[in-house]
């Protein structure tokens, strides 16, 4: 079990379904479950694999604190990233999958075309794409950008949240925007903090 939890806590992307009896068996898994919640850790199952990520709780109380938020141009960076490699390729259908590093078939973007967008300076894109894949969150193949494997580290409620933010950034007038914008203003959310098998 120990060993299952180490190789999620390490892992550059997902630990394959099948390598570990402890992710594999429910009750087991149930442990392994538990045994992260109480580091403030969570497991996350991704298609045919599993990693783990910080509980929302803990993750919203880390940006309350300015902990392991990126800064204002490397957030511009990603969002530019994702936007181009992830949700305008989906948009157009031409891209399967549900996790935000499911780059199978999918055309990465570069430095030259992020310095397309004018209000950043190349230079400041380098840094900030030099950043974000320290971080994880930016994978650098053949000169090509794509999502990185820290994505797969999203709780399902912070992947939908990001997806928000791309729709509220890119449709910022639609009525799904207007939805969203009304739901994030009429209260305080829900705490979703529940065990999953």
């Amino acid at each position: 079990m120990c060993e299952a939890i180490g190789a999620l806590e390490i892992a550059d992307g997902l630990v394959p379904s099948g390598v570990f009896p402890a992710l594999e068996d429910p009750a087991l898994r149930k442990t392994v479950r538990a045994r992260l919640e109480e580091c403030g850790r969570t497991l996350i199952s991704v298609g045919n694999g599993w990693t783990s990520g910080y509980r929302d709780d803990i993750a919203n109380a880390l940006v309350e604190l300015d902990i392991g938020v990126l800064a204002p141009e490397d957030r511009a960076v990603l969002v530019l990233i994702l936007l181009r490699t992830v949700a305008i390729p989906r948009a157009r259908g031409s891209r399967a999958g549900e996790t935000w590093a499911n780059t199978d078939g999918v055309k990465g973007t570069s430095v030259d075309e992020l310095a397309l967008n004018r209000n950043m300076s190349k230079t400041q894109i380098k840094e900030s794409v030099r950043s974000l894949s320290t971080h994880g969150l930016v994978d650098r193949r053949r000169g090509m950008l794509l999502p990185g494997p820290a994505l797969l580290r999203l709780t399902p409620q912070r992947s939908a949240q990001l997806w928000e933010n791309l729709l509220l950034l890119a449709a910022p007038e639609s009525l799904y925007a207007q939805a969203i914008r009304s739901r994030r203003t009429s209260g305080p959310q829900r705490d979703d903090h529940q065990e999953r098998v």
